[in-house]
């Protein structure tokens, strides 16, 4: 067969036009569009200050290449800088400009509490265009790493290297002198090592993971445990990482992780983020009140069902979450065990009946357990956790299972062990166990596509408040990404007609 003619030297008689390059359908398209219909002012976006007097780059510029960016898995700001000479479309996107690395990351800094209302933004879209149904929604959460784990210090060896630092700075001040003197300071510049190249920043840098250190000691829950290493006697804590001290140290699928944990809520109808939020907490169960609220303020009100998994499960929240316009389904980590240990379910605390009469509890064979003292909860307010003792179980056929304590079988009432039993046997029914395999299909598939396909590997930024500026941008894109493939023609005669938000949300 003849072969085509091949050249890289064509020439055209007229110069062609970018605008015919970018195909109509083309996600570009759509950004350009969602960036030109919001209203800047009410997201509260700000310039990027130009360096040496050098003209401002338009916001929608800046802000358009971010959003491209991530709807296209591509998070760096060099990688976004390198775009804007490469990728046909970024550059019909930015009309020909090359807004560098500096710039864009001086953007996204200056507009970090903007993100969130973008995000917000995304939210309002999809439920306008009917892709938010409020029948089903799921709330999760994952790990996400910034920094190594391995470059993590703890307070010993914080403490050395604050020691190696105060005596690289008292080197250096003696060299100073040495110069004014006469002398070279050559010799004493050398003997540094490298991390103590600029002592004086580090000895700040250390003095701010100390201060974190000594924050998260103050709110630890049972400050008597741990607080102090016994090998050592010195105050206790996790091990924190100079370039982000707010990192925390968390168990992921993969093992430890230093970053935080990232928390969405999920729509089932056509898998639309509605709420989303950072912590710098290892555990979910502190985060099921403020993503219910989160979800209702984002999207305008509660689904209709919610669901979540054991991690966010407690006597507290149960409590706390009662009258909510929402039909709540929270796995019971207590079931999970008991199916795990089946011999020792008839001995649950649950199978205990009480008389109020006589202030006592009747175990499942027929033997009293009598008040025997009272505690406060300090965790919960301080609430009164009263704890009932059965004086017969050596004798008792079922002593090793129910018990192995030679003072008898120990049962501790709280004033939400109704409202658990209630959860529990909801939990039990054949419609919760429904909702919990479906919770899985929606929410786990959302985490997949942020890593997978939009590179969630990592946060890119360091501390709080960066990573969350980075996480509700991404999740925005990823709503975005929704928008486009679902409703490319309906989004495009919503968004055709600006739309200004309120200032408040």
């Amino acid at each position: 067969m003849p072969i085509r003619p091949f050249t890289r030297d064509q020439v055209w008689l007229l110069p062609p036009a970018l605008e015919d390059m970018i195909p109509s359908d083309h996600v570009v398209r759509f950004v350009a569009t969602f960036v030109d219909s919001l209203e800047l002012s009410a997201l509260g976006l700000r310039q990027a200050a130009a360096v040496r007097g050098g003209l401002e780059y338009d916001v929608r510029v800046l802000l358009a290449a971010w959003l491209y960016g991530f709807m296209t898995g591509v998070r760096s700001t060099r990688r976004l800088e390198q775009l804007a000479y490469e990728n046909l479309p970024m550059i019909w996107l930015e009309g020909g400009q090359r807004p560098d690395h500096s710039t864009l990351a001086r953007f996204l800094q200056a507009n970090r509490e903007a993100m969130k209302k973008l995000f917000k933004q995304t939210v309002h879209t999809a439920v306008q265009v009917g892709l938010v149904g409020f029948a089903f929604q799921a709330i999760d959460g994952t790990r996400v790493a910034n920094v190594s784990r391995d470059k993590a210090l703890t307070r010993k060896e914080l403490l050395a290297l604050e020691g190696r630092v105060e005596r690289a700075i008292e080197e250096m001040e003696r060299g100073v002198a040495d110069a004014e003197q006469g002398a070279s300071a050559e010799d004493t510049t050398r003997k540094m090592p490298k991390q103590l190249t600029d002592p004086v920043a580090l000895r700040e840098q250390i003095g701010v993971a100390l201060a974190e250190l000594d924050r998260r000691e103050k709110e630890r829950k049972s400050p008597a445990k741990g607080a102090v290493d016994p090998e050592t006697g010195e105050r206790w804590g996790p091990p924190v990482h100079l370039a982000d001290p707010e990192a925390v140290l968390m168990k992921g699928r993969r093992g430890y992780v230093l970053g935080y944990n990232a928390q969405v809520a999920v729509d089932a109808k056509d898998q639309v983020i509605v709420a989303a939020e950072v912590v710098a907490s290892a555990t979910d169960n502190e985060q099921q009140i403020p993503m219910l609220q989160e979800t209702e303020e984002t999207a305008g009100r509660m689904a209709e069902v919610t669901v979540m998994d054991a991690g966010y499960h407690s006597a507290k929240n149960v409590e706390a979450t009662q009258g909510m316009p929402t039909d709540l389904y929270v796995a019971d980590p207590e079931m999970r065990r008991s199916k795990g240990t089946p011999e020792k379910k008839p001995f649950h605390k649950d199978a205990f009946l009480y008389d109020a009469e006589r202030n006592s509890y009747t175990c499942p064979q027929g033997k009293t357990l009598t008040f025997d003292h009272q505690t406060q909860d300090k965790k919960h307010g301080g609430r009164l956790i009263r704890a009932y003792r059965c004086h017969a179980c050596l004798s008792c056929v079922h002593f090793g299972v129910c018990t192995r304590d030679h003072h008898g079988r120990t049962i501790r009432t709280r004033p939400q062990d109704h409202l658990l039993r209630l959860h529990r046997k909801k939990m039990g029914g054949d419609t919760a166990k429904a909702y919990m395999k479906q919770r899985s299909a929606v929410v786990e598939p959302v985490f997949a596509i942020l890593k997978e396909r939009l590179g969630l590997t990592r946060f890119l930024r360091r501390g709080l408040a960066n990573v969350r500026a980075e996480w509700h941008l991404l999740c925005a894109a990823y709503n975005l990404r929704k928008l486009w493939k679902h409703r490319t023609e309906m989004v495009g005669l919503l968004i055709g007609q600006p739309q200004a938000l309120e200032t408040g949300n």
